[in-house]
């Protein structure tokens, strides 16, 4: 086989809108996480240690309680590709409306328990303010609601929409919050920005979903047994990849000193920079996947594209990890850290092994193929068993990691569909006869 003919995918791969809306996804994603770094950095300066204790506590809080909300937006994702694959507008419009409701109810559910809770809630935190869990609340009601908003540009693959939407959000956020910390609000205040914020992207948010809606009226039925499916899959896929990726480090600080676990701490932080870096490819994939299975095409393009992006970017990484470990630690971390140094370049192979296997995931659960369950549980629990039975050193650790790592990658390409499909679209019967 000439050279030519071995490249020839991988052109025909990086053409298209799959690199053009890779390019606008990474843009607004990595402007997110420095405006969020941004907001940290100026907020625990302003705030003073006691104060910024308070919002760091409330804002682990509200990442845990916000975690359904992001189950549900990739549930939304992959129902919305499919009705977008068959250009059925006026589901999409239902399906946002019946999501909008849900997630409303539960907001206010969060906020009456947060107002009946303040007290108790400021005293188990040592809070001095009660008003910041109110106010923390209305930021939790906004987590609940947005995310399956932008899950329907997702699944509609309006990528320039959903990029504005993140970002405005995030520079909205550091505007508001700063403003009001300077103002002398403190917590509540950084709250009360968040908050708002939030309304205000809300409303564009929810302007830039109405462009794909249809008013033409329709039923909207959804196969309960396969939505079943795909929150099982979702929740399964989410939770596996949670614990593959942070298991390690409570584990090292059970087994080793506090110096070596401090280490260790910097290790992943750094290693997971890859990890993180490639976050929104498997944004990508799910729909694009979900569209070409549904009109007959060979879907085995999009996990292509996606994989070669994700090791592109990982490639680029593990040199820098290669060449210039100690810059990377001392610049992250300072000079206290350098013993960290010698690790990285291993711990990112074995998070670049974990992002690639992230991809797979999302490109099945966008086929409705569902054989990633089991071997991701097998691997969810064998790597802290592995890190259980070979901690001698931090090496072994990330051996460990770096081999469960790479057998998920394997055994969730097993079975894996590349072909396009054969008669009826690889995702399925969408909706059933019977309307619920």
């Amino acid at each position: 086989m000439s050279v030519a003919t071995f490249a020839q995918p991988i052109r025909r791969a990086l053409r298209g809108d799959f690199v053009r809306d890779g390019a606008i996804v990474f843009v607004s994603a990595t402007a997110v996480n420095v405006v969020n770094y941004a907001i940290h950095f100026i907020l625990s300066r302003k705030l003073g240690i006691t104060e910024y204790g308070a919002f760091a506590s409330l804002m682990s809080g509200l990442a845990i309680l916000s975690i359904p909300a992001s189950i549900m937006s990739l549930v939304v994702v992959k129902f919305v590709a499919e009705f977008n694959a068959v250009n059925d507008r006026s589901k999409i419009r239902v399906l946002t409306q019946r999501v909008l409701i849900v997630g409303f109810a539960l907001a206010m559910v969060c906020v009456v328990l947060a107002g009946g809770l303040r007290n108790a809630i400021a005293g188990y935190l040592h809070l001095r303010d009660s008003s910041s869990v109110v106010a923390a609340a209305f930021t939790l009601s906004f987590a609940l609601m947005l995310p399956t908003v932008r899950g329907v540009l997702q699944g509609t693959q309006d990528f320039g929409a959903l990029a504005i939407s993140s970002s405005s959000e995030a520079i909205g956020k550091i505007a508001l919050a700063v403003a009001f910390a300077y103002a002398g609000f403190g917590v509540p205040g950084v709250f009360a920005g968040y908050a708002l914020a939030s309304a205000l992207n809300m409303v564009y948010t929810l302007l830039a979903v109405r462009k794909h809606w249809d008013s033409s009226p329709t039923r909207l039925a959804i196969d309960t047994r396969r939505l079943l499916q795909t929150m099982g899959g979702v929740i399964i896929g989410t939770s596996t990849m949670t614990v593959m990726g942070f298991v390690d480090v409570p584990l090292v600080k059970h087994f080793f000193d506090a110096t070596d676990a401090g280490i260790y701490g910097a290790v992943s932080v750094c290693g997971k920079m890859l990890l993180f870096i490639v976050g929104f490819i498997p944004m990508l994939v799910l729909p694009k996947a979900t569209h070409r299975a549904s009109h007959g095409r060979a879907p085995g393009t999009v996990l292509l594209q996606g994989l070669l992006m994700t090791f592109a970017f990982a490639l680029c990484g593990l040199a820098v990890f290669y060449i210039a470990p100690q810059l990377v630690v001392k610049v992250t971390y300072g000079a206290a850290f350098l013993p960290a140094a010698r690790f990285i370049f291993a711990y990112g192979v074995a998070m670049s092994l974990l992002a690639a296997t992230n991809v797979v995931v999302s490109y099945k659960i966008g086929l409705h193929r569902y054989n990633f369950v089991v071997p991701l549980i097998a691997l969810a629990i064998l790597e802290p068993l592995g890190i259980h039975l070979f901690h001698a050193s931090l090496w072994e650790v990330i051996d460990v990691l770096i081999a469960g790592n790479a057998l998920a990658f394997g055994l969730c390409m097993i079975g894996t569909p590349f072909a396009a499909p054969v008669g009826k679209i690889a995702t399925g019967p969408i909706v059933p006869e019977i309307a619920v």
